[in-house]
């Protein structure tokens, strides 16, 4: 309702200064040697309309035609993005398909866990997620994703358990790790979400027009170097107490799997917003890596199928560094060749 004050403002405030503008020339015609005072109100009202239509247009932009998202979802037109192409199934996950809970005989069952990155935030059709074209690339294979924007991994093990103990049956899981998975362990991390929402509450203005929206919060990405570079003490999480607190969880995780009579595969995204010849958090996927090699986890680590891109060739925009549908390509790909390897197709009608 008050988005809609807000257009029907810009509307009005461009229809009165278009009426100024006609009413100041009928009165003041155009042969006349203008004074002083009439210069500058004339000079004055057209710019008034010039802002007018400025506003009204790009509100109407941002409004019906701009159709994107950015990283951390706090603007309205990624609020909007998301009612517009996220739909949920019978589980509550985005997909294309609804999720029997039951192996059916004959069949591998994939289920890949993860977050935004699994979820797709930022493709607007889920059929181009790496999900849905591993799902095409191997049509005798049921692929599920358990996966929602913002998951870490507390959530993930908490959604597996649930899932399991309600009957839901896993096969192979797919670990679909990022590598700020870590970062709800960190006091700094919960420092700077606190920071992000203490200036998520703009004003009216800002709040209800998806221009000024808009303008607030690519501001605030440019100067906040919590936006900016917002994953800068990652690479300190996986030294000492933090990397011993998530590790042990990782253990969990695959415990919870094996149990269960599941297998856990592991595919590890980089940090698509920095990649570069010296990608400074190398050591953290060496460091992933030897981990699960020692746990004899299958572990596919996609800075080496990505690497060679240069950042906004992989992600969704300037503003938004989640993986774009070419980096879902190239990362479906891979995955597709880790699965066929590792995960034959079921023989004799048993998964």
């Amino acid at each position: 309702m008050e988005e809609n004050i807000v257009l029907a403002g810009f509307v009005a405030l461009a229809a009165v200064a278009a009426n100024g503008v006609r009413l100041f020339f009928r009165k003041h015609k155009l042969h006349r040697q203008p004074r002083v005072l009439n210069l500058l109100l004339g000079n004055s009202l057209v710019c008034v309309l010039l802002i007018a239509a400025i506003v009204l247009t790009g509100e109407l932009y941002y409004r019906f035609v701009y159709d994107t998202t950015e990283s951390f979802g706090l603007s309205r037109t990624t609020q909007r993005w998301f009612k517009r192409h996220f739909r949920r199934n019978n589980l509550g996950f985005r997909d294309s398909i609804e999720y029997p809970g039951s192996i059916e005989a004959g069949t591998r069952r994939v289920t890949f866990l993860g977050d935004s990155f699994t979820a797709g935030h930022g493709i607007a059709n889920v059929e181009d997620r790496f999900v849905n074209i591993v799902r095409e690339q191997l049509p005798d294979y049921d692929v599920q994703s358990f996966s929602m924007c913002a998951w870490d991994t507390p959530q993930e093990m908490s959604c597996l358990k649930i899932a399991s103990d309600s009957g839901h049956e896993f096969d192979t899981v797919v670990l679909v790790y990022c590598l700020n998975d870590i970062s709800d362990i960190s006091s700094e991390w919960q420092s700077v979400l606190k920071r992000i929402r203490e200036f998520s509450d703009p004003g009216f203005l800002v709040e209800n027009s998806y221009l000024f929206n808009t303008i607030y919060y690519r501001w605030k990405a440019f100067h906040d170097p919590d936006i900016g570079d917002y994953y800068q003490f990652v690479r300190d999480l996986y030294d000492g107490r933090t990397w011993e607190i998530q590790s042990e969880r990782l253990v969990r995780l695959h415990d919870m799997v094996t149990q269960r009579g599941g297998r856990l595969v592991v595919v590890t995204f980089p940090f698509l917003h920095a990649l570069s010849s010296n990608y400074r958090y190398k050591p953290i996927h060496k460091q992933l890596d030897s981990f699960w090699q020692q746990r004899d986890v299958p572990h596919l680590d996609l800075l080496s199928v990505l690497q060679e891109f240069e950042p906004k060739d992989v992600v969704v925009s300037q503003y938004d560094a989640h993986p774009n549908e070419r980096a879902h390509r190239v990362a479906a790909r891979a995955i597709v060749e880790l699965l066929s390897s590792e995960i034959p197709p079921a023989v004799g009608g048993a998964p």
